[in-house]
């Protein structure tokens, strides 16, 4: 069994009804997204996670800007103005033409990110984490759903996600999709 289908079990979510138009989305993005979080979504999975963990999704509707998955090659495109203005940290080891893409954050400033390097696999894109200030950056070489079902069980060793977060009574809370 999947990670994705995992989360989807323990959610039990209602599955979108209209489907994602996912090739929209990667020409938004750039990128290929990865299969094993295109399945969770398209499981329903599109929401607060935990109540710690927003994931993000294609147009998610009015008042949802800050969880639009379509926006992350700009929302990198402005972290890159950040990186050049030495105002955030960029990771030492983030390649030139490499791409931080935006996938979750949480209420306390974290950010999730895919790190794309052309031509790499979207199954195996690390996945980043940035502190609020950008000044601590995390890496985990693990798929999407494999990450966010350590945040939900709580094993996630990690200096930015605190296992307190963790809301085990709420895993699951769905956007409301217009």
């Amino acid at each position: 069994m999947t990670r994705a289908q995992q989360l989807i079990d323990l959610a039990r979510p209602v599955p979108p009804a209209t489907p994602f138009d996912w090739q929209r989305v990667e020409d938004q993005i750039g990128a290929p997204v990865p299969p094993d979080y295109r399945d969770l979504l398209d499981g329903g999975g599109g929401g607060l996670w935990a109540d710690v963990l927003r994931l993000f999704v294609p147009a998610p509707g009015a008042g949802f800007k800050h969880v639009d998955l379509e926006r992350s090659r700009l929302e990198f495109e402005q972290l890159q103005d950040l990186f050049e203005d030495e105002v955030v940290e960029r990771p030492a080891d983030l390649g030139d033409e490499d791409r931080l893409l935006p996938w979750a954050s949480t209420g306390s400033g974290l950010t999730f990110y895919w790190q794309v390097a052309p031509g790499a696999d979207p199954e195996t894109y690390p996945v980043r984490v940035s502190d609020r200030n950008g000044y601590v950056w995390e890496r985990y070489d693990l798929p999407t759903t494999d990450l966010v079902l350590q945040i939900v069980e709580g094993e996630l060793r990690s200096e930015l996600v605190d296992p307190s977060w963790v809301n085990r009574d709420q895993l699951f809370q769905p956007y409301q999709r217009e």
